[in-house]
């Protein structure tokens, strides 16, 4: 794992802090937002999602592994499937 400057870090942290509020605490949605708004750190997203894991793990609130679909067709492609009836 790349070390993760300070500034990424405490993003981390701080938007775990605000997910407390709204339990459980999406992991990988919270690893996409800090990468989206991080893009000069230039860090794998996988590095940023396994910090932000440990930091909610140190809460001892409920956890999500759930990626956001911001379309239909992204939730397919994703593996959601559409039932016709």
């Amino acid at each position: 794992m790349r070390l993760l400057s300070r500034d990424l870090m405490n993003s981390i942290s701080a938007a775990v802090a605000a997910a407390r509020s709204s339990s459980p605490i999406n992991v990988v949605e919270i690893a996409q937002t800090v990468q989206s708004e991080n893009p000069q750190e230039n860090v794998a997203f996988e590095d940023i999602l396994s910090y932000v894991l440990d930091v909610a793990q140190c809460t001892g609130e409920p956890l999500l592994f759930e990626r956001q679909h911001s379309t239909p067709e992204g939730a397919h492609m994703n593996g959601a499937g559409v039932i016709d009836r």
